[in-house]
């Protein structure tokens, strides 16, 4: 299977066939189109409120076949790229010896994918859970960038897996990478897709403009390239109007981390810790209009065994019905939300893609105090999970892949949007169909406290216990769980609505 560059490199290449003056701009085309009345000129500047979907606030013209065309050129780019420049390949399994340089792909190679079907891989639990959705994120983005809205561009990230589960490489088509790729490509692309236009500014210039464009490269590939070669990267002109939230947040925290090893000599280790967390909108301030408009990102990451990125989880609101008056003091609010889910430490791992329909309520305790809470219900269309007895036989996979329910349930305690107090509670339930055959049942139950120091920084504490029941066909079952505690300070920040070119550096 794919080496995990792959996914660095689909973000990378920028789509290059996409360099097309034709193409669409770097902003949110779901809602209906409108046009800018509000945007102060810019002395010099054209007035190109029709001229190019980039540069007014209507929506771009859409091009379907250039966005199918630009996620071919996705994978043509990194299949020539493993085999030309960096000659990739994986060791055969066991009792094989040699090597398998699978992006040197034939029409043999298709033939046999295609006669073959659908298997499940044993790559690292690393690559399949976390890596392919960025993979899938590139593909996404090829739709936005060509005028496609939320859910005209969703299929893309599904074809573009097709295209290179049977075409990209000359192992037999993965479907565990169909789903990560598909569904994880949905969550990081929109995600990407919407970060970037609060990168960029039309009206900069200088220095700080050349930064924003660079720091929008990785965020938007394609638009980035694009606005090089028509000259949009430094011309000047109106900042094109977009879903911009109604409020913004970070959280950083910086820290150690103690962790307790399940096995049975229950090792302790101690670990580095630091983690971001980014909320776009508010449920409670966002009217809902479209996919996205409200999301969050959490990623966490830290020194030892394991790997560096131990939790990354992303949740994306799809639709949300306001079941209170927006005045009220206490607001109850139906949503439909997507998830992407990555933990990973020396203790345990889990991960899934996951759509969850619950209701988030809010209640105001005065003395700038709130309370908001979250329950909802998902559905897992594909988790993995690991465990000593679990894994493909033959292989070095530790970990089972399966379907699922599960459960979430959350509070928080907040002064000024400080967070004080977070409860949280996670249960999933898999069945495997691919690894030991059987059941797993998992629930994390946390809590994390901060003291504010100041406006924005304080200190705080953390404590996790993961826990786990596998039940298996024909063999002993097993528990196991894993304790997890951390000290750090925090720093948390709020804006109101941005606009274009308002992430400060």
């Amino acid at each position: 299977m794919e080496h995990t560059r792959c996914a660095v490199y689909a973000i990378a290449a920028g789509l290059l066939i996409a360099a097309s003056p034709s193409v669409g701009s770097a902003q949110d085309t779901t809602a209906a189109p409108k046009r800018d009345t509000t945007a102060v000129p810019v002395p010099g500047a054209r007035d190109t409120t029709h001229a190019d979907s980039t540069r007014g606030g209507v929506s771009p013209r859409k091009h379907p076949v250039l966005a199918v065309l630009e996620v071919a050129g996705v994978n043509i780019f990194v299949n020539r790229m493993d085999a030309w420049v960096l000659n990739v390949s994986d060791a055969l399994p066991a009792p094989a010896v040699g090597r398998l340089y699978y992006a040197n792909v034939t029409v043999s190679s298709w033939g046999a994918n295609i006669r073959k079907g659908w298997v499940w891989d044993t790559d690292a639990f690393q690559v399949n859970m976390f890596m392919h959705p960025f993979q899938g994120a590139a593909y996404f983005r090829a739709g936005r960038v060509n005028g496609l809205n939320f859910w005209e561009s969703t299929p893309l990230t599904f074809i573009g897996s097709l295209e290179w589960e049977f075409f990209g490489e000359k192992t037999y088509p993965s479907l565990n990478d169909l789903y990560n790729t598909g569904f994880g490509g949905i969550v990081l692309g929109e995600m990407t897709w919407r970060l970037a236009p609060l990168l960029r500014d039309n009206r900069a210039r200088g220095m700080g403009r050349l930064l924003r464009e660079v720091a929008a490269f990785p965020l938007d590939p394609t638009g980035t390239i694009r606005r090089v070669v028509t000259g949009d990267a430094w011309r000047s002109y109106a900042n094109p109007r977009g879903s911009y939230p109604g409020s913004f947040d970070w959280e950083f925290q910086g820290g150690v981390q103690v962790g307790v090893d399940s096995g049975a000599a229950r090792r302790r280790t101690v670990t580095a810790e630091g983690l971001v967390e980014m909320t776009y909108g508010d449920p409670f301030v966002t009217p809902y209009s479209q996919p996205f408009d409200v999301f969050q990102a959490r990623l966490r990451a830290g020194t030892g065994s394991g790997g560096n990125v131990k939790e990354f989880r992303v949740t994306g609101r799809l639709w949300a019905h306001e079941l209170t008056d927006t005045t009220a003091t206490t607001r109850h609010i139906v949503t439909v939300m997507q998830k992407l889910e990555f933990e990973s430490s020396p203790a345990f791992k889990y991960g899934g893609q996951s759509l969850n329909v619950g209701v988030v309520s809010e209640f105001a305790a005065g003395h700038g105090l709130d309370v908001q809470t979250t329950l909802y219900a998902e559905g897992i269309m594909l988790g993995a999970v690991d465990a000593p007895r679990s894994g493909a036989v033959g292989s070095d996979r530790t970990y089972d892949f399966g379907p699922g329910v599960g459960f979430t349930a959350t509070a928080a305690l907040r002064t000024r949007g400080f967070p004080l107090l977070t409860a949280r509670w996670h249960g999933a339930y898999l069945h495997s169909v691919s690894g030991a055959s059987g059941d797993t049942y998992t629930q994390f139950p946390s809590i994390e406290a901060a003291i504010p120091l100041t406006g924005s920084l304080g200190i705080g504490g953390y404590a996790g216990w993961y826990q786990r029941r596998s039940s298996y066909i024909g063999r002993p079952g097993e528990t196991a769980s894993s304790p997890e505690y951390r000290a750090y300070l925090v720093l948390h920040t709020h804006r109101g609505a941005l606009p274009p070119g308002s992430l400060s550096w």
